[in-house]
């Protein structure tokens, strides 16, 4: 979501300053600009950019590619044999690497990913209306052979095709038994999740294919940079936005809304992945590559441009909230209405809020990125 001026006063307002993030008490004077110091210059922003790329993004891009191979071939198997628990254990196991995998790269919305809604169609979330459940119902119901392409490059029915139908289809008692009552519903089912399997493998194939060839690879125009970047410092606000939408999703969308103000008014299906209990592990991994993303090319950036203490203290910032992270009550799904469980989750959510306020005021300046009223818009 774009960030206003005003939002980010909110954001200052609404810090909490007893977090355990290693800062002072007095955390809303950290957000206040410093003394002027030197930004890195071009050559500053091209190595940040070359870094965050070859040693973050185009790893996790080829892991999830590798991710969705397997888990085609385990929905291929499943739909053979989909009475064996063993298959079905390999395919939640497959479903689980992939949806993993996806999370450490989901907040990048710029790029191959953005073509043909690629990114929605691998992920359609968030879903309040639940147009998964009703599309996959009309589908199912019609035999529909159309949900049944697997076409990564045209405009299709979004919700039918990627990692939530797949969910929705491979756990619960009830779609389990669907999957193995032998009628034709049944074999529709199965046929549904091989080609959300080859829906799927073909997407990420696409998308890395972007990245790495053509005219114009994706990887090249964010480390050198080039078109649609003309400048170094535009790459890099690019990946300014990818870190800022890491830490914002975990704040607000991932576990503000799912944990209400209380136990009692909590909402587990309020979370991702609530059907496979992998909510917790998905905030794990965005955070893993927010850090990484952070402490191997942003830090070494801000203290190129004089800013030891800033990147100090988004360090610790990091460092603690992984921690805290590594720490959350799993499953997520169950913790959550457990007054005796819940302040694990709350510490993540308050210190996710406090280090995007961290990032919007005091990283954004010393990097002389402007903060337009659409400069964190991803979409």
């Amino acid at each position: 979501m774009p960030l206003s001026r005003r939002a980010v006063g909110r954001a200052t307002l609404s810090l909490p300053l007893g977090l355990p993030l290693g800062l002072p008490l007095g955390l809303p004077l950290l957000l206040r600009a410093g003394p002027a110091r030197a930004v890195p210059d071009d050559a500053a922003c091209r190595a940040l950019n070359r870094t965050a790329v070859e040693a973050v993004l185009l790893p996790a891009q080829s892991r999830f590619t590798e991710a969705t191979l397997a888990l085609a071939a385990r929905l291929d198997e499943l739909s053979r044999t989909a009475r064996e628990e063993a298959a079905l254990a390999a395919a939640r196991a497959a479903f689980r690497a992939a949806m993993l995998a996806w999370q450490a790269i989901q907040p990048l919305r710029a790029g191959p990913v953005a073509l043909f809604s690629r990114h929605e169609r691998i992920q359609f979330w968030p879903d309040p209306r639940n147009a998964i459940g009703r599309d996959l119902a009309t589908a199912i119901a019609a035999r529909d052979p159309a949900a049944l392409e697997a076409r990564p490059n045209s405009l299709g029915q979004v919700t039918t095709q990627g990692l939530p139908a797949a969910e929705r289809l491979l756990y619960g008692d009830e779609a389990v038994a669907r999957l193995r009552a032998g009628d034709a519903e049944a074999a529709y089912r199965l046929a549904l999740l091989r080609a959300i399997g080859a829906n799927l493998a073909e997407l990420a194939r696409a998308i890395l294919a972007g990245w790495t060839g053509g005219e114009h690879p994706f990887a090249a125009a964010l480390a050198e940079p080039r078109a649609p970047y003309a400048t170094p410092r535009e790459a890099t606000l690019e990946l300014f936005k990818f870190l800022y939408a890491a830490i914002e999703a975990v704040a607000d969308r991932k576990l503000g809304r799912a944990l209400g103000g209380s136990a009692a008014a909590a909402r587990p299906q309020g979370l991702e992945c609530w059907r496979s209990s992998l909510s917790g592990p998905a905030i794990q991994a965005n955070l893993a590559t927010a850090r990484a993303l952070f402490d191997t090319a942003f830090a070494p950036a801000l203290r190129a441009g004089g800013e030891e203490a800033l990147a100090g203290l988004l360090g610790r910032a990091f460092a603690q909230l992984a921690a805290s992270a590594a720490a959350l009550p799993l499953p997520l799904e169950a913790a959550l209405s457990d007054p005796a469980r819940r302040e694990p989750i709350q510490a993540v959510q308050r210190e996710a809020a406090a280090l995007k306020a961290l990032l919007a005021q005091r990283m954004s300046p010393a990097l002389d990125i402007p903060l337009g009223f659409n400069a964190l818009d991803g979409d």
